[in-house]
């Protein structure tokens, strides 16, 4: 029976011999749960795969297991020792009513990053970001080196087929051991595995035919490839060579991605949704097997639309999968304004996940993988609760208590979404648009009262509240120096709520992400923009999406300097200072101050005076993310 929202979303299709229930595929994505003695499989993993089962895709791959015992992230399917912990995972996956695939996995190149004994790859080559942050380069291999690990390759399947999955996928993507043998940049060798495309693809096709050796002709085998891997080495001409290639080989499944590793920025608001779409539409007219396709494909709408104009056959759902592990299943029920956004931050997937070496982290969902509390449950107490503030901590804090059976007002001075407006004010951010919207649909969803005035201790008292949830949010850090009250002189939220400053040039003091953000906006508007940061770096803290903006700022012509700070503002200059007293005069039309949030506690310090229990949560409490905002205020809600 076609499904009313989405017929082609809810197609079957078939891969090989297996038939898939729907065209949606949870794409591999390390999840980290695994023992990290021996890599195993652990409860919390057979878990996770269940979970994603049920929320309606038609194939789950969960992490991919590694080939050999050399590196130490990840699940492993080197040894008969690990089947029966991956059967356990199989078994849960198609109990829970998807078809069950597995991805076979060497890191190559990227082997520091994962941890590992012998870091060996095509050539003594690795990407400068890896090494720059202390990874090692890795060991060229030998001839007889490579044709052990063709072997493992189809031992690994061959195991991972006992354990019963239903397919198998190699990962020759994202800077992994394949991956490096067919770049040109990263595969320097002159023997029969380096030079000509010919002798680049080799290796994978002796894995694709070890493979098929081993596990038969009719077992499904998927391969993972990049269009581009968007550092200077294989391009989508060339994939296209290789996939006609493989396809010979009885390849069933080609999954299309794009970058590495190294170049995850992709998945940043500052590229397009489906962005690797242009990679999968060109394999798809050189090949007659079906190709899956990833990245940034965010909503239904957008996935009912790929397969209705032929550009792709499956679509591959990861990070919005994390954000939300029932995207398929409310899309297929019609209900895709309860679908939690992902907000391609990178800050829980990346920053708090694969770049930490620990358990994967969602930034808008903070239930991902923390099966060791309680699903949300009705209290049988319930109280009446004020959540004063509706910025994502006192959002989620709302939509949560109000979920657990409590009498719940929000309280908000301004409007839905608090500082997330101007946020989310980027067109480069507008998933945190779609974010607000998602609790705006809650909370009238639940029938949540919000009262639009700033809440006071009075109004706390007079409303007969027996708890508080303070999520005030920050305010902006002043800073005194001369000349700081002239007009020419503005607030960062001013430009990114839409009123930007007069004149053709701004300084922007701090160089911080809403900094960055904020010198965007004014670059757009066809200022001259330069960013002040006192720190010795621009961005100093660390995080994925760094070399997003990197790139957008310094392709706007934004003008950076570091190691200064603002010392006075006069008419039409701003006169800046460096550690050792030497200034500098900056000719500008506007300042923009963005020097940081500071939390405020007072609202709170005055309810408990009379309020049984006040917790304070997100930038209220300490200025840091939006990801610990949402966390924040979750646990407040399920804990009271």
């Amino acid at each position: 029976m076609e499904n009313k929202y989405y017929p082609n979303l809810f197609k079957k299709g078939k891969i090989g011999k297996l038939t898939l229930k729907n065209r949606t595929i949870r794409n591999s994505m390390g999840t980290y749960l695994s023992n990290p003695t021996d890599n195993s499989v652990t409860l919390n993993n057979i878990k996770a795969a269940a979970e994603a089962a049920d929320g309606g895709v038609g194939l789950v791959f969960m992490d991919n297991v590694l080939i050999n015992h050399s590196y130490h992230m990840g699940l492993n399917a080197a040894d008969d020792k690990q089947i029966p912990g991956l059967s356990l995972m199989a078994d849960a996956i198609k109990q829970h009513g998807a078809a069950a695939g597995m991805q076979l996995s060497h890191p190559g190149r990227d082997g520091g990053f994962v941890g590992g004994d012998d870091c060996v790859a095509a050539s003594r080559i690795t990407a400068e970001s890896w090494f720059e942050m202390g990874m090692p380069a890795p060991r060229e291999m030998s001839i007889e080196e490579i044709k052990e690990v063709i072997e493992q390759y189809g031992d690994a399947a061959l195991r991972v087929k006992r354990a019963g999955f239903d397919l198998v996928e190699v990962m020759a993507a994202a800077g992994c051991l394949p991956c490096n043998f067919l770049s040109p940049k990263d595969n320097q060798r002159r023997d029969m595995y380096g030079g000509d495309l010919h002798n680049r693809m080799r290796f994978c096709i002796e894995v694709a035919r070890n493979i098929r050796k081993k596990c038969g002709a009719d077992f499904p085998l998927s391969f993972k490839l990049s269009g581009d891997d968007r550092e200077g080495g294989i391009h989508i001409e060339e994939t296209v060579e290789v996939c006609k290639a493989l396809e010979k080989e009885g390849v069933d499944l080609f999954n299309i991605v794009g970058g590495t590793h190294a170049t995850t920025w992709t998945q940043t608001g500052f590229y397009p949704e489906g962005i690797y779409v242009p990679y999968a539409e060109a394999v798809k007219a050189a090949v007659h097997v079906p190709v899956l396709v990833t990245g940034n494909i965010q909503t239904p709408e957008f996935a009912e639309q790929l397969l209705a104009e032929g550009k792709a056959d499956f679509i591959g759902l990861a990070r919005t999968q994390l954000a939300d592990p029932f995207f398929v299943k409310k899309a297929k029920e019609g209900r895709a304004e309860d679908i939690v956004p992902c907000i391609r931050c990178m800050i829980g997937c990346n920053d708090y996940g694969l770049l930490a070496n620990t358990v994967i982290h969602c930034a808008v969902n903070p239930t991902l993988y923390k099966y060791e509390c309680p699903k949300i449950v009705k209290t049988d107490a319930p109280k009446k609760i004020a959540v004063i503030g509706g910025g994502p901590a006192g959002l989620e804090a709302a939509v949560t208590a109000k979920l657990r059976g409590h009498d719940v007002t929000l309280f908000e001075k301004r409007k839905i979404g608090g500082l997330m407006i101007e946020a989310g004010a980027p067109e480069f951010k507008k998933d945190i648009r779609r974010l607000i919207t998602y609790y705006e649909t809650q909370l009238k969803k639940l029938e949540i009262p919000v009262v639009e005035k700033e809440a006071t201790a009075e109004d706390i008292r007079n409303g007969g509240f027996e708890r508080a949830i303070v999520a005030v949010g920050g305010i902006p850090r002043t800073i005194d120096v001369p000349g700081i009250d002239l007009p020419i002189v503005s607030q960062a939220l001013d430009v990114l709520g839409g009123n930007l400053p007069e004149g053709d040039s701004a300084v922007v003091i701090g160089g911080g992400i809403t900094g960055a953000e904020t010198a965007l906006e004014l670059a757009a508007a066809g200022k001259k923009v330069t960013i002040v940061e006192m720190m010795d770096q621009f961005l100093a803290k660390f995080s994925a999406a760094n070399p997003a903006y990197f790139e957008a700022v310094y392709g706007a012509g934004i003008k950076v300097i570091t190691g200064k700070r603002l010392e006075k503002v006069e008419p039409g200059k701003a006169i800046v200072v460096d550690r050792f007293g030497n200034k500098e005069e900056l000719e500008t039309a506007a300042v923009v101050i963005s020097a940081g949030f500071v939390p405020q506690h007072q609202l709170a310090e005055e309810l408990d005076e009379f309020i049984e229990d006040v917790i304070e949560i997100g930038d209220g409490k300490q200025v840091r993310q939006i990801y610990d905002a949402i966390r924040e205020g979750y646990a407040a809600a399920r804990n009271m």
